[in-house]
C-alpha cells in the first residue's frame, strides 16, 4: 500500500481512497443530521441568562434570613409562610408599601399520611399557579419544613426510611426546582434552617462516641446548594445593641469568582447580590 498527495493507494486492489472527499462527506452528513435535529425542536440560538436569582439561604435562628428575603427583593412577593417565627416580620415590609401575598402552610404533626399527601398535592397546585407570574419574588420560608411535608406525604411518620427510598421525595423536589427555573422572570429564595453536625470522636480513654460539633448543615434537601444559582450562609453580630446581618457566598454557579465574599450591613441585600452574580 502506498500514499500519494491525493489519498491512500492500494496497489493490489487498485483503489484510491480520497481523504478530502471522505471529510467533506462526513461534514455534509453532520449538517444533514443537525438540520433534522432542528426540525425535531433542537436549537442553536444563544441562550441569555435571565436577570433573576434562585437562592438557597441558610442560617441559625435570628440571623436575618427573612429580612434578606423581603427587604430588597422586587414585589409582588409570594410568601409561603411555614415558619411561625416570622410573626411581625412580614408586616413591617407591608407597611413600607411592598405587595406581599402570604400563603400560610401549617403542617399538623399528628395526622395521617392521607392528610399530608392531600396537603402536598394542594400545595403543588398553588405553586404552579404562583410561577405563572411574570415578575416578583417567591419566598419559601422555610423550605426545610416544606421538604418535610413532602417527605410525610410519602412516608408518613416512619422514622426509619432507607436512603434509597428518598429517591421519590428528592425527585419531587427537583421538579419544584425545575418549575422555579422555568419561570425566567421570577426570583426564588429558599430559606433553610440548619442543624448541628454530629461526628464520631475519640475520647481521652480511646473510646469513640458520637459527639456534637460546632459545625452546622442545611436541613432539608441536601442537594439544594448545588442545584440553586447561589448558596448564602447568614450570620449576625451586634453593634451598639443593633443587629448587623451578614451573608457569606458559599457557592455560586453563575459567578464562582464571588465565592467567599461577605456581604455585611448595608451591603447585605438582594440587589447587590443580583449585580454581583450577573455582573451588571
Amino acid at each position: 500500500m502506498a500514499r500519494d498527495g491525493a489519498g491512500i493507494y492500494d496497489e493490489g486492489a487498485n483503489i484510491t481512497v480520497t481523504t478530502k472527499t471522505t471529510t467533506k462527506s462526513a461534514a455534509a452528513t453532520d449538517q444533514t443530521i443537525i438540520a433534522q435535529l432542528k426540525a425535531m425542536g433542537f436549537s442553536d440560538e444563544y441562550v441569555e441568562s435571565p436577570r433573576r436569582l434562585i437562592v438557597s439561604l441558610e442560617g441559625k435562628t435570628g440571623t436575618g434570613k427573612t429580612d434578606f428575603a423581603l427587604r430588597h427583593t422586587p414585589d409582588p412577593i409570594i410568601y409561603l409562610d411555614v415558619d411561625v417565627g416570622t410573626e411581625g416580620v412580614v408586616g413591617k415590609f407591608q407597611d413600607m408599601g411592598k405587595q406581599i401575598l402570604i400563603y400560610p402552610v401549617r403542617v399538623p404533626r399528628e395526622a395521617s399520611k392521607d392528610v399530608w399527601s392531600q396537603m402536598w398535592a394542594d400545595f403543588k397546585v398553588r405553586i404552579r399557579k404562583v410561577y405563572g407570574l411574570n415578575s416578583g419574588t417567591v419566598v419559601w420560608d422555610t423550605a426545610s419544613e416544606l421538604y418535610e411535608l413532602c417527605r410525610l406525604s410519602h412516608f408518613g411518620r416512619l422514622t426509619e426510611v432507607k436512603p434509597s427510598d428518598y429517591a421519590v421525595v428528592n425527585n419531587e423536589w427537583r421538579e419544584v426546582l425545575r418549575i422555579a427555573y422555568d419561570a425566567q422572570n421570577l426570583n426564588t429564595i429558599f430559606v433553610h434552617k440548619v442543624k448541628a453536625v454530629w461526628r464520631m470522636q475519640a475520647s481521652s480513654s480511646g473510646r469513640s462516641s458520637l459527639s456534637k460539633t460546632d459545625d452546622f448543615e442545611l436541613m432539608g434537601f441536601s442537594e439544594m446548594e448545588y442545584m440553586t444559582q447561589v448558596n448564602l450562609v447568614m450570620s449576625c453580630r451586634y453593634e451598639d445593641g443593633e443587629p448587623v446581618f451578614s451573608a457569606a457566598v458559599k457557592k455560586c454557579r453563575h459567578n464562582p469568582n464571588i465565592v467567599g465574599t461577605l456581604l455585611e450591613g448595608p451591603m447585605c441585600n438582594f440587589e447587590i447580590l443580583l449585580g454581583m452574580v450577573h455582573g451588571k
